[in-house]
């Protein structure tokens, strides 16, 4: 009797990979088309594509690269998920006189809180499908930008379309077995977003003076990209060097953080294309968390010595 021939989708594997278990995946995505219908088959099918990329890039659940990848979670998510809350809101109020010009594009922003909120209730698989509707929005308002706001309106919105479109692809490009699911990475993705979302939120809805002539002022609000650069380093640097002494390599990446910190500062004028000035802030701050992270290491490494001396 011959084996029936492996399904397509095995190809993506690497060959030592696919020799061994394209059998097995084959008659898993047969089953799961024939109990769940066509849609499930074909999402099963995008499962094993994900896996065999990560498999050839290095970025599965067993190596560094992939772990690293789903240490970013917990930062990310909220990170994308306040500037879209934010946005959301700015956008429904009636604009000023000084308002940078922003494209209403509710299909990159809404999926976001979706993915927040699938994240915070440890329904990953759930986060997973809203990050890709995520990515749809923001490939699909690209286009709608140019069509409704011109060529100037897809110029002041196109980087944060793209941002918001790779952070999407880092939560679909991480190892769907490493979720951030456990209650230490919950808290910390609700704590993210509590400590960035509100002063995104309560300063971008803020109206204040600026000089707009001679003896003259005019009603403005801050940009919310703006408050998004400033807060973000100051809120990241703790969770972050926390994450960063906890991972195989803490003190080597604490090392390159803290490296990369002091090379920025040699060619001072690339701190500069940093959007808002907010260069020097982005610097110090990468150097704060590398340094952070080496004495939350050298702290964990010192208890850990203290518990292994006592139990024995």
């Amino acid at each position: 009797m011959s084996m029936p021939a492996p399904h397509w989708t095995t190809r993506a594997y690497p060959t030592a990979y696919r020799r061994e278990y394209a059998a097995e995946v084959s008659d898993l995505l047969s089953q799961v088309t024939a109990d769940r219908g066509r849609l499930a088959g074909v999402l099963e099918q995008a499962t094993v594509l994900g896996h065999a990329l990560r498999l050839r890039t290095g970025m599965d659940s067993a190596r560094p690269g992939g772990r690293f990848l789903a240490g970013l979670l917990p930062l990310a998510v909220p990170v994308a998920a306040s500037l879209c809350l934010t946005l959301l809101v700015v956008q429904q109020l009636p604009s000023l006189q000084w308002d940078g010009e922003r494209a209403h594009t509710p299909l990159a922003y809404i999926p976001w809180l979706a993915v927040l909120g699938c994240a915070l209730a440890g329904r990953w698989a759930a986060a997973r499908i809203a990050a890709g509707a995520a990515l749809l929005g923001a490939a699909v308002s690209l286009p709608l930008v140019r069509w409704t706001d011109g060529a100037e309106g897809l110029a002041q919105n196109q980087a944060t379309l793209a941002g918001l479109a790779l952070a999407a692809l880092l939560v679909l490009a991480a190892p769907p077995d490493l979720p951030p699911t456990s209650g230490g990475a919950r808290r910390t993705m609700a704590l993210i977003a509590l400590a960035l979302g509100v002063p995104l939120l309560a300063g971008s809805v803020t109206v204040f003076q600026v000089v707009s002539g001679p003896y003259a002022t005019a009603d403005a609000r801050p940009d919310p990209l703006r408050l998004l650069f400033f807060f973000t380093p100051l809120v990241l640097a703790v969770p972050a060097a926390l994450a960063i002494a906890r991972a195989r390599f803490g003190p080597a990446l604490a090392a390159l953080l803290i490296a990369g910190s002091v090379l920025a500062f040699v060619p001072v004028g690339r701190l500069g294309e940093v959007p808002y000035g907010t260069g020097n802030l982005w610097a110090r701050m990468t150097g704060a968390t590398g340094v952070l992270a080496l004495l939350v290491y050298a702290a964990l490494r010192t208890r850990e010595r203290r518990h292994a001396m006592a139990t024995r």
